[in-house]
């Protein structure tokens, strides 16, 4: 679906990307890695067609500078950052929804929903005045909506609290029999349960290329319980972020999360292991 060959990108004199060979394969899901600076968001805007490269990349066969209408229709594509969008989040969603064949306003809201974003309430707020959470909620509703052949994703889930997260990942899993994924990520370990492969950049080049084994767990719920042994504030108050209940006032705490959040969760309450008196997942 995507092939890379001996690409290079040069900023003046600067190398960013530096001989670049890479082939992406209709079903792949990968975790697009490395630190700040690495190239990752520089690749991912040269197979939008954003910049002129060296090189030869093809997207559908097809290269992304001269068939950019038609490529783009095919991709569904969430930024690190939010874009300074000057429309109301009504007008929003019925420009993504014009400019896209799948794509309709009741398929928008009905992503939304999904992810915890209430769009009516929110109709003639500007774009630019919704939080952090609620712009990612909805670019990514605009995106899934249009039942992409491949999603690129940047750092997509760097805004959304516990509740958003497995909304979203629980999109991601659903999403996957029919769509190609590209996942650039910090952090490997959040996404490691949604992809099968990792694709690691430094300095401009690939320097790992690996295939992973998914998690049988990524598309389950898990039920756990947790009891502390007192009633600790900072520990409440994160299983209260996870959407944990409290049982009848004691120190008993019922939750659930959806698999590919278990590695995260479990880190999240490693903080307060001192605290916890039994857990149970299942």
């Amino acid at each position: 679906m995507i092939k890379i060959n001996s690409l290079t990108k040069k900023f003046g004199k600067i190398p960013v990307l530096d001989n670049i060979s890479l082939t992406v394969k209709k079903g792949d899901r990968i975790a697009l890695i490395g630190q700040n600076g690495a190239g990752k968001t520089t690749l991912i805007r040269i197979i939008l067609g954003q910049y002129l490269f060296n090189g030869e990349l093809t997207v559908f066969d097809k290269n992304p500078r001269h068939h950019r209408v038609e490529i783009l229709d095919r991709i569904g594509f969430v930024p690190q950052l939010p874009p300074p969008i000057q429309m109301n989040v009504g007008e929003l969603v019925k420009f993504s929804a014009s400019i896209s064949r799948k794509s309709g306003i009741d398929a928008i809201y009905q992503k939304a929903t999904e992810l915890g974003l209430d769009i009516e309430k929110n109709v003639k707020k500007p774009f630019q005045k919704l939080s952090g959470g609620m712009k990612q909620k909805l670019l990514i509703a605009l995106a899934l909506a249009k039942q992409p052949d491949i999603l690129i994703m940047d750092e997509p889930a760097a805004n959304l609290d516990p509740q958003g997260r497995q909304a979203f990942f629980l999109q991601l899993i659903r999403s996957m029999e029919n769509t190609t994924m590209l996942l650039s990520s910090h952090r490997v370990d959040e996404i490691i349960n949604l992809i099968n492969r990792i694709v690691e950049i430094d300095y401009g080049r690939v320097v790992q290329d690996e295939q992973i084994d998914r998690s049988h767990f990524a598309d389950k719920m898990l039920k756990c319980q947790i009891t502390l042994t007192q009633n600790h504030e900072a520990a409440i108050r994160m299983l209260n972020d996870w959407n944990f209940k409290n049982k009848n006032g004691g120190r008993k705490f019922e939750g659930g999360f959806i698999g590919a959040e278990r590695l995260r969760f479990l880190t999240s309450i490693s903080h307060f292991a001192n605290h916890i008196q039994e857990l149970n997942i299942s």
